[in-house]
């Protein structure tokens, strides 16, 4: 198969570039802009090295751990209102980590809240029943 069509993108791996091995003036021609070496990597100055570590990350891995970090807040808040509300908090912290990076998260935000709100009840019930519990045997047992 030939890869010397005008379409095709240029390869930094063919000797000439995208103008041919002969030709002085092109990126791959001698003393062209693209035949220097980028300095601590053997890629061309116009080719496809990889991107410096020191540079944002890329679009697509910000939305994915957004994307994971919506999902952990959405589960947390469901198995808070469902199973364990000790877990509202969590799903509320997972819900901010997301919308930091950009990924809306209401639901496992909102399912966070009712499971912290039914905390909250639970511990105020614990706590009115520890009361009610310490008031029958300082009063010699109720019967």
């Amino acid at each position: 198969m030939d890869d010397d069509r005008s379409d095709s993108p240029p390869r930094p791996d063919r000797p000439g570039g995208a103008t041919g091995p002969g030709d002085p003036t092109g990126p791959g021609g001698p003393g062209g802009p693209g035949s220097t070496p980028v300095p601590g990597g053997s890629a061309p100055a116009g080719g496809y090295g990889p991107p410096p570590p020191w540079g944002p990350p890329p679009q697509w891995e910000r939305f994915a751990a957004g994307r994971s970090h919506a999902d952990t807040a959405l589960i947390l808040g469901i198995l808070s209102v469902v199973v364990l509300p000790l877990l509202g908090p969590f799903a509320i912290w997972q819900a901010n980590e997301a919308e930091k990076l950009g990924t809306p998260a209401t639901p496992g935000r909102v399912l966070g809240w009712v499971g912290t709100v039914l905390l909250a009840v639970l511990a105020l019930f614990l706590v009115l029943w520890l009361i009610a519990v310490v008031f029958l045997i300082s009063s010699g047992g109720g019967g």
